[in-house]
Order: structure tokens, then sequence, then C-alpha cells
């Protein structure tokens, strides 16, 4: 896997509506400019987008706000690495390089680059699962930009982020990373799921974020926590381990423009004790 985090300069001051689309239009055509076939390739192939948009930050309203010559930055994750190695040489050669993202023509001030492999970021998370003991392990989900699942035999978005939809979909992901093994079946998994993860808190709302020219998506945003079940069944460090990387893929779809972005929390502390802590934190402040 190869995180790459762009940072660019801002040419305007201006607002934007959710970047997460423009950026991904503002890679693929930085990709175009060194393979064209390689853009097409990489955003049309079938099955999960072996990539996922980290977008710039934004408010409540999912909109940024930019100040002319500012540095902000966006992250691109790419699960199927070998194919860029090209690319990155031709940023790397490449002096004063714009990208253009809706009609603003950003500088490329640099790019920073991580490369992992499936095998050693499994062991990081596995070295830092915490110890449970005989109680469920708590999972909270923190959805920062709107999410969405598909729904089976229709068009229609489903808005439930099920333990089922959540880590079946995230399997799939996993997949596309280079050197990856999984040997469980998709509905096997999706059974243990069933059997051994539950919702045991949630604080969710759905929105409609406008994407332009008339069109717009709705997801959900908030908080939901999952509990897995004590086991020593290697599905539960599976599990555990596709919720931390959750945070690299994204969930749901659209996953490739920056939609379904997640902070992950994992320990024992419930939702409840979580929101006694900030009150108190906030009481005792005033």
């Amino acid at each position: 896997m190869m995180s790459l985090r762009f940072h660019l300069s801002s040419p305007a001051t201006c607002v934007i509506g959710f970047s997460g689309v423009p950026l991904r239009a503002a890679f693929l055509n930085l990709l175009r400019s060194y393979d064209r076939d390689l853009s097409a390739q990489v955003h049309g192939e079938a099955g999960p987008r072996a990539y996922s948009i980290d977008p710039f930050r934004c408010n409540t309203r999912f909109q940024t706000h930019f100040e002319q010559g500012e540095e902000y930055d966006f992250g691109v994750n790419i699960f199927s690495p070998s194919r860029f190695q090209g690319m990155l040489r031709n940023i790397a050669m490449t002096r004063n390089h714009k990208m253009r993202i809706l009609h603003y023509g950003f500088s490329l001030r640099r790019v920073d680059m991580q490369q992992m492999t499936a095998k050693s970021l499994m062991e990081q998370w596995l070295a830092e699962r915490p110890d449970s003991g005989n109680r469920p392990l708590r999972m909270r989900f923190h959805f920062r930009t709107p999410t969405q699942f598909s729904s089976f035999g229709s068009d229609r978005a489903y808005l439930l982020p099920t333990p089922e939809k959540i880590f079946s979909s995230l399997l799939k992901v996993w997949r596309t990373m280079e050197q990856s093994v999984t040997v469980e079946r998709s509905g096997a998994y999706r059974d243990w799921i069933t059997e051994n993860v539950f919702v045991s808190g949630h604080r969710l709302q759905t929105v409609r974020v406008p994407l332009g020219r008339g069109r717009s998506l709705m997801g959900f945003v908030g908080n939901v926590e999952y509990s897995m079940e004590p086991s020593d069944d290697p599905l539960a460090n599976l599990t555990y381990c596709l919720a931390r990387f959750a945070e690299l893929s994204n969930i749901g779809k659209n996953r490739s423009a920056g939609f379904g972005k997640v902070e992950v929390e994992i320990g024992d502390r419930t939702m409840r004790d979580r929101k006694r802590v900030r009150r108190s934190s906030v009481f005792s402040a005033g």
C-alpha cells in the first residue's frame, strides 16, 4: 500500500463545496498526464476501487474555505501501488506542477509518501490490539463524511451501518491490497459477523450533500459503536484489523471520492462513558 499526501498552495480566497469529488478528478487528471490508459483503468476497473481519497478538511456543511497563498493538503491511499511508481517519478521530476480543482489551479508544493505492506500493517495492528478479556471488544466508528451503501438488487442507497454491511464492505476492499491474504469466503464471513458483532450504541443523522449541476448525495454521519464477542477465532483478529483498515480505505459507495471517511477508536469505554467525560471536562473548565 502507498499513502500519498499532497500539499497545495491556494491560488485564491474562495469557498468550495464537498471536495472529495473534484479531488478524485484532480488525481485522475494527474495520473492521465502521465499515463492515460492507467488513469482510465484505475477509475473504470470492475469491483471495489483500489484507492481512496482523504478530502480537504471541511466545516459541518462539508465546505472548505481557502485563503490565497495558504497551504492545504489531501490524501490518496493506493492499495495496488506497483502500477504507480512511474507516476511518482514523473511528479518528482516536474517543477511548478499544478493541480486543477474545479476552476482553480493549485500549485503543488510537495508530495509526502509512505509505503506499507499488507503483512506489516496486520502485524502492527495486532500488536496494538487491546486485551478485552472476557468482555466484548468495543469499536467506535466516527463517520466524518456522508456514508451510504448499495441496496442489493436496487439503485437506492442503503443508509444503515449494520455490522454485516460495514465489515463485508471492508473485506472486499482489503482484497484489493497487493499481497493480501484472506482465505475466508465472503458469505461465511458475513455469517460470522452476524453471530459475533452487534451494534451497542449509535448517534447518527442523515445529510444531503450538493454536488453541483443539480446533483446531490444522501448519506449518514455520526457515531456507531460495535461490540465483538470475545473469541479465539482468527476471524476476530481479521475483524479488528478491518476496523483499523477503515481509516485508510473509507467505507461504502463513492469511497474513492472521499465519502465514507471514518475515524475509529477501539477499547473498553462506551459511548456513554465518553459523553460523561466530555461533560465533566466542560463543567470543570468553566
